[in-house]
């Protein structure tokens, strides 16, 4: 019976030598190196418009409207306009939960460089239920960073005054 419990014990040392000599060799070789993106063959990219003409000329009222206090910017990822911080697993929870949500405008103050306000544009016709989530989760993200939220409808005429007071940075104030 000695001789089993001598027989496990050495070949627990074995085992533990061998965990330890396998993190010291996994160590020294460093990080692992990825390979580089190489486009397939038979795949073609192109530009494409970032903007409808819709939204074009949205984004130019809208800029004309807040040219004396915000950079405007188009299309811009949530992520971006926020910063994360958080212990453990719950930033990257959060950043995988928003990382392919879109802002329409992003209203930036050229002095802090922080997303000071955002636009989204609601289209005329009733949202389909998963539009209503995402525009929840936009906005209590924005809410928590303590980014206002302005909705628009895209196919309104707004003159640059009315922006402007929608936006708040009309003259008045």
């Amino acid at each position: 019976m000695e001789n089993v419990f001598i027989g496990l014990a050495i070949a627990f040392l074995a085992f533990l030598a061998f965990l330890v000599w396998r993190l010291k060799v996994s160590s020294s070789t460093g990080p692992v190196r990825q390979e580089t993106f190489i486009l397939p063959p038979g795949v073609t990219l192109r530009p494409q418009p970032l903007l409808t003409d819709t939204d074009l000329l949205l984004y130019n009222l809208i800029r004309l409207a807040v040219e004396d206090h915000y950079l405007v910017f188009a299309r811009v990822p949530l992520w971006s306009v926020v910063s994360v911080e958080a212990e453990g697993k719950a930033r990257s929870q959060v950043l995988r939960h928003i990382a392919l949500k879109q802002l329409d405008f992003v209203l930036v103050h050229p002095g802090t460089k922080a997303a000071e306000q955002v636009v989204l544009l609601e289209e005329g016709f009733t949202p389909q239920p998963d539009e209503l989530t995402r525009r929840r989760e936009i906005q209590s993200v924005l809410q928590a960073a303590g980014i206002t939220l302005t909705t628009l409808k895209s196919h309104t005429s707004y003159t640059v005054p009315q922006l402007a007071q929608l936006l708040g940075v009309d003259d008045d104030e």
